[in-house]
């Protein structure tokens, strides 16, 4: 059952951050360790744990450490998941500032392991019921908690099925799932670390034989749909929170490709390697459209976000590999790269600074296209928005803008922004039907171009793809 690691991680050297990312302190006693996975509470604290960041996640390097924050990063606090030495972490679920769980499989994809918790923020650990949830022939792939009570944990087959455990009661017991609630797996099926994503009672985990398992009432019931018919497998999965418009990676021998679905996970689109986007990390922004993608590898390091489901992706910055990035909201965020000890290197882990287009659902009934000056936010009806149109988009040199007709001569400020809200280019125009504008100097990706009329603003958003 030993699983390979597609995509190797190392680093050489680390950089500072654009503005989108305000660079933090991990304080961590370890040298040259990367982040996996993270776990926000709340707007003061999150939860990271660590991998070796030179010989990637399958090395036979011990590396149990663990930083978390109660104070929105200002401060983080390091510590050790025990002292086994055979143990690695799978992901990380965090309660509150003191209270976590963590899967944690077998070095070299030797089977064992199991669900580890804590109480007093990290300084001891308990297994959860050994050999009861997962055994000596299991492979923990993760474990999530919604509340403090209610959790979902997932193993590769054991038995005949993939083990899925249930609790209602904070873990103090757990309820397999029997293989009449859940699909079989194929010969040779395992699901992947962290391979997976939850949206209120919806959880997601991929397979590396190209399916996606899907639970619409939090691990009780499931059912498995293929999103690569050759095969390959599904790693890094995000959805929205209209639990229909989502996003997976797919990573054959030579390539990670993303696919799209827009029906929750029965259909899927394959989108390629879209220009800008970052391949070894995705995750959605709740309260948004958007999603994130981070990458840890040196032609494409960094963050790129998209509002269109991954089709087209903005570069935030290319200065720092980030490993994985998690989002509460749109305004509380973390991502972790890599941590170095000595000086002038540390850090290790960045806050989000980023402005992101919020309350963007994509079955919301206000307008999924406008901004304000200052930032991001919903500020009109889309019965407004639909009296300006333009076309085509994607668009390549030019764009048509169709203005409503006017019985008196008026002037529009036309302005062109990015996804974040910064102004590339602004002009006056008088009221006319039928405006042309050259965009042949703007790069692939998304814009917004903002209307403004008479104390009106319409913001609409169109891409570039060449």
């Amino acid at each position: 059952m030993k699983k390979h690691l597609l995509v190797a991680v190392s680093f050489i050297l680390f950089f500072t951050a654009s503005a989108q990312w305000q660079n933090q302190n991990a304080a961590l006693m370890n040298n040259a360790l990367g982040f996996y996975e993270m776990s926000i509470v709340d707007h003061k604290t999150a939860w990271a744990v660590c991998y070796d960041g030179i010989n990637g996640l399958f090395s036979n390097r011990l590396v149990l450490d663990f930083t978390r924050t109660v104070n929105a990063g200002n401060t983080w606090i390091s510590g050790k998941m025990g002292n086994d030495s055979s143990l690695q972490f799978s992901n990380i679920s965090a309660v509150s500032k003191k209270e976590a769980w963590v899967a944690m499989h077998k070095l070299n994809g030797i089977t064992g392991g199991g669900l580890y918790h804590t109480t007093d923020g990290g300084v001891t650990w308990s297994q959860s019921n050994a050999g009861l949830i997962f055994d000596a022939n299991s492979f923990p792939n993760f474990v999530h908690f919604k509340n403090k009570n209610k959790g979902v944990a997932m193993g590769d087959p054991n038995g005949g099925s993939f083990e899925v455990y249930t609790t209602n009661n904070g873990g103090d017991s757990w309820n397999r799932i029997t293989p009449a609630h859940l699909p079989a797996p194929l010969a040779n099926e395992y699901g992947f670390i962290s391979g997976y994503y939850a949206v209120d009672n919806t959880i997601w985990f991929g397979t590396l034989s190209g399916r996606m398992y899907k639970s619409t009432n939090f691990g009780k019931d499931w059912t498995v749909n293929t999103v690569d018919p050759a095969g390959n497998g599904v790693y890094e999965i995000a959805f929205n929170d209209d639990k229909l418009h989502g996003v997976t990676h797919v990573r054959t021998a030579t390539q990670t490709l993303l696919y799209s679905t827009t029906d929750g996970g029965v259909t899927w689109t394959n989108l390629g390697i879209p220009p800008y986007w970052k391949s070894s990390r995705i995750t959605a922004v709740p309260g948004t459209n958007a999603l994130v993608s981070t990458s840890v590898i040196p032609t494409n390091q960094g963050s790129a976000i998209s509002y269109d489901n991954g089709t087209t992706w903005t570069e935030l910055e290319n200065t720092a590999p980030k490993a994985v990035a998690r989002f509460l909201d749109e305004h509380t965020g973390w991502a972790g790269g890599f941590y170095f000890l000595g000086p002038p290197f540390s850090g290790g882990i960045y806050k989000s600074e980023i402005n992101f287009q919020t309350s963007q659902c994509h079955n919301s009934k206000v307008n999924p296209n406008a901004i304000t000056s200052t930032g991001p936010s919903v500020i009109e009806q889309n019965t407004k928005a639909d009296f300006v149109k333009i076309y085509p988009t994607p668009a390549n040199d030019v764009i048509n803008i169709l203005l409503p007709d006017s019985p008196v001569i008026t002037t529009y400020v036309i302005s062109i922004l990015t996804m974040e809200g910064r102004s590339i280019e602004t002009r006056k125009l008088q009221s006319s039907k039928l405006y042309q504008v050259n965009v042949s100097k703007l790069t692939t990706g998304s814009y917004i171009i903002r209307f403004t009329n008479n104390g009106q603003t319409v913001n609409k958003v169109f891409t570039i793809a060449r």
